[in-house]
């Protein structure tokens, strides 16, 4: 079970430095395993691909942002680590149905649901 307890650690360190330029590289850096068998572990112990975990931890995080503050979309997505706001769009749409700027005027009671997925 010792990985068990590595991967939970991981998962702990990624939460916590989710914003930035936090990637498969960085990740696998931190663990001391190369990325493709770092990825191989993680997903063989939470059935998530490590990258779709990554993104997806960004993602809430940045609703997150839209929902409680009024910082620009852009400066959103690129502290977030996203290369652009037409990449961070077309993620954070494809994760929650909507484009950033229509999640952030209508925010309320349903975006909670979404950031539980």
């Amino acid at each position: 079970m010792r990985s068990d307890a590595f991967i939970h650690d991981l998962i702990d360190w990624i939460d916590n430095n989710i914003e930035g330029r936090l990637n498969l590289d960085t990740v696998s850096e931190r663990a001391g395993y190369s990325k493709w068998h770092l990825q191989r572990m993680f997903k063989e112990h939470t059935g998530y691909p490590l990258g779709e975990y990554i993104r997806s931890q960004k993602l809430k995080k940045s609703a997150d942002r839209l929902t409680t503050s009024n910082e620009p979309i852009l400066n959103v997505a690129i502290s977030l680590g996203f290369d652009s706001q037409q990449s961070f769009n077309r993620s954070f749409k494809r994760q929650f149905g909507q484009a950033p700027g229509a999640w952030r005027r209508s925010a309320g009671q349903q975006h909670d649901k979404s950031l539980q997925r």
